[in-house]
């Protein structure tokens, strides 16, 4: 545990703080307030735009923002359309989508999917990126109660959300606390065997307010492979919020709740006074037991909350942790918090299993307290977290780690700013593969060409050819990363001989 005390002229200094935030909020109060007048975005766009386009199978290729704001007519049913789980189909990104800078002072983006017409069906991103998506709810009176659950989907069961990065500013807000509802940047309710994986959301000065980064709710549901790098700022007392999860629930023995292999990065401020539950990962881990073994899991995981306010159970990976739930192989930087802070607010009797503080020195992340992983016992972060994902049944499930640019371990296939492309992926080929010796890139004109191993460790980086070489590597399955010059992203694998 790290405690600052503070001297009078610290209180005082906090005193003051304190009341120049609550002036600010009361101000920003008064401003959404004006604002709760802004129409739906799907009032406006009343007809399916070129931008979404359905095959004779049922599935969705989205194009553009219109098309993305109709597929919420089309699974809330509005606009004349019957509601539609999209169960058993793929709704599909095929390009980036931007809502444009000012998109947010105009309308209100409802979610896609509520409790009375949950999503059902796959949506896969594709690797793109939706940029300036502003969730911007304001719930005064103005909005009905399917709306209550926020965030790019209010509501899913049994469905994937995958691959997809929110970039630039990106919101959830609301003027009320209304409890049994759940906020969440990409899904408000994540329920029954739902999977929303390879997720990235990345601020930049704003933040998420009443709830989570990536899900509000993930209920008897998996959320793997998630990343969140900016600032959240919380508002209103008896509120919970989190990195990434707000609630992590196992209910009913139905299944497990797992959130595993994600990440968070940022500052953690409440701006409203004493906030009851804040976390770096999961605010609420909770296990509702009925003797059939299904729990609440976080796992290989890593947080590094960079600052946070006042909070009545602060955790720098979980909040709360309750009885019969888990936290395992989990690892935390305390340095950079300047109030006290533990890693588990308050353990009701949860079970908290490998976990450890660590320091980052120039990219190095060193743990406190070693952990053995299969007999193989490091001290070192990026090790811990990429032993655990080889020991795993089915490793190709996780996006492996690396240190880019002396940072912390972020996934190793992905940089903020430069998109996966599936179009452009599908062109190329590396070959001869298996190889001994140099290897070439047909294709693609790379711009930089990186080498992982197994390990998600950065062996080489060559610039500006289609050829490297991979002599003198010891044999096994290495990783070839490399952009053009539009920031398209391919990943390869390559056997070595």
């Amino acid at each position: 545990m790290h405690y600052t005390q503070k001297d009078h002229q610290g209180n005082l200094t906090a005193t003051v703080y304190i009341l120049m935030i609550l002036l600010f909020a009361a101000s920003s109060v008064f401003a959404q307030e004006k604002e709760t007048s802004c129409p739906l975005w799907t009032d406006t766009i009343v007809l399916q735009p070129e931008g979404y386009v359905m095959d004779a199978d049922g599935d969705v290729e989205i194009s553009s923002p219109e098309g993305l704001v109709w597929l919420i007519s089309a699974v809330n049913g509005l606009n004349g359309c019957d509601p539609d789980d999209f169960e058993g189909r793929t709704v599909r990104l095929v390009n980036d989508i931007d809502f444009g800078k000012e998109l947010w002072k105009k309308y209100c983006f409802s979610p896609v999917g509520t409790r009375e017409t949950p999503f059902a069906g796959t949506f896969d991103g594709n690797g793109h990126r939706i940029h300036h998506l502003w969730q911007w709810y304001s719930l005064y009176d103005s909005i009905s109660d399917y709306y209550f659950d926020m965030g790019l989907f209010g509501y899913i069961r049994h469905a994937v959300v995958k691959n997809v990065t929110l970039d630039s500013t990106s919101v959830v807000s609301s003027s009320c606390n209304y409890p049994d509802y759940y906020r969440g940047g990409m899904v408000g309710f994540a329920d029954s065997l739902s999977l929303v994986e390879n997720i990235h959301i990345h601020t930049n000065g704003i933040g998420f307010a009443y709830g989570s980064s990536v899900v509000g709710m993930n209920r008897n549901s998996t959320v793997r492979n998630c990343a969140f790098r900016g600032p959240l700022y919380y508002g209103a007392p008896i509120e919970e919020g989190a990195g990434l999860v707000s609630y992590n629930r196992s209910e009913g023995g139905y299944a497990d709740a797992v959130v595993e292999n994600c990440y968070y990065y940022g500052r953690i401020n409440a701006i409203y006074g004493i906030q009851y539950n804040l976390a770096g990962l999961v605010c609420l881990n909770e296990t509702i037991p009925n003797g059939k073994g299904k729990n609440a899991i976080v796992r290989n995981c890593h947080s590094t909350p960079t600052s946070h306010f006042i909070a009545r159970h602060y955790g720098s990976l979980v909040a709360v942790l309750s009885d019969g739930s888990c936290v395992r192989n989990c690892y935390t930087d305390l340095t950079q918090m300047y109030q006290y802070a533990q890693i588990i607010g308050l353990n009701e009797g949860g079970e908290m299993l490998d976990c450890s503080e660590y320091t980052n020195i120039n990219g190095v992340g060193t743990l406190t307290v070693p952990v053995t992983i299969n007999d193989t016992t490091t001290d070192n972060l990026l090790d811990a977290l990429n032993l655990w994902i080889a020991n795993q049944e089915h490793p190709e499930l996780y996006r492996t780690w690396a240190i880019i640019n002396d940072s912390i371990p972020v996934f190793a296939d992905y940089y903020v700013g430069i998109p996966e492309n599936e179009a452009s992926a599908e062109r190329v080929n590396v070959h001869p593969n298996p190889t001994s010796g140099i290897v070439s890139i047909e294709g693609v004109a790379a711009t930089e060409v990186q080498v992982y191993n197994a390990m998600g460790q950065l062996l080489k980086t060559v610039r500006s050819t289609n050829e490297i070489s991979l002599e003198g590597l010891p044999q096994g399955v290495y990783t070839l990363r490399f952009a053009d010059e539009k920031g398209f992203v391919v990943v390869r694998k390559v056997v070595v001989e």
